[in-house]
């Protein structure tokens, strides 16, 4: 998955800095002070685009298009508005999140601009890797009896699960597929039942093959 970081000032660095050293997904930072975009390209191993981020052509460069979250901290307002807006509207990113400066700006930015609206920087890094977990995987159900699980993946477009039979798919031990729903109907899996993009699907498992069942679905 990637994340677009608009605005490389602390908030920005720091945040870019916790995701690429405790996740796996891909990060790139949008800063307008050329200054600035050199002394954080020399710190971070990630793509650094210099340009404006409420630029379309800035992000064209940054390939908006291919991305799952932008994250506008800027420290204007204004900026983080049109930021979000353009990536939402022209680039179609799935997740726009906002830092706003001024708490009079809440209510224009959450329904004109962005999906979510932070104020507190210090839950930044969480509400991202939900946003992250939600994108990668579609978890909807989840409840544990003894070190058993029943959770929900959705197949998406990527999947590498798309078009295989159940019976042809590496499963851990002890993961059991318990029921499959396709445009709004309930399939009783088998063996020979082909996973289709759009399917949801309930899999029984152990606690501790979560992550092996992400990478499958992923």
């Amino acid at each position: 998955m990637t994340v677009i970081i608009v605005g490389a000032g602390s908030i920005g660095y720091y945040l870019a800095k916790t995701l690429i050293t405790t996740t796996n997904h891909r990060v790139k930072i949008i800063e307008k002070d050329q200054f600035r975009s050199v002394i954080t390209a020399n710190k971070l191993d990630i793509p650094i685009i210099n340009g404006d981020g409420s630029n379309i052509i800035t992000l064209e460069k940054a390939n908006a298009k291919s991305a799952d979250i932008l994250v506008a901290l800027t420290g204007k307002d204004e900026d983080n508005f049109i930021c979000c807006q353009i990536a939402k509207n022209k680039f179609k990113i799935k997740t726009t999140i906002a830092k706003i400066n001024n708490p009079k700006n809440l209510e224009a930015i959450k329904n004109y601009a962005a999906d979510i609206v932070v104020s507190n920087t210090d839950t930044l890094s969480n509400i991202i890797t939900q946003q992250l977990n939600a994108i990668d995987y579609h978890f909807m159900t989840h409840f544990t009896m003894g070190d058993t699980s029943i959770v929900e993946f959705l197949v998406s477009e990527e999947s590498t699960m798309k078009d295989k039979k159940i019976s042809d798919i590496n499963w851990p031990k002890d993961t059991l597929v318990v029921a499959i729903t396709r445009n709004k109907k309930s399939i009783v899996p088998s063996g020979n039942t082909v996973l289709k993009t759009g399917d949801d699907i309930i899999i029984s498992t152990k606690e501790h093959n979560k992550k092996q069942l992400k990478k499958l679905f992923n």
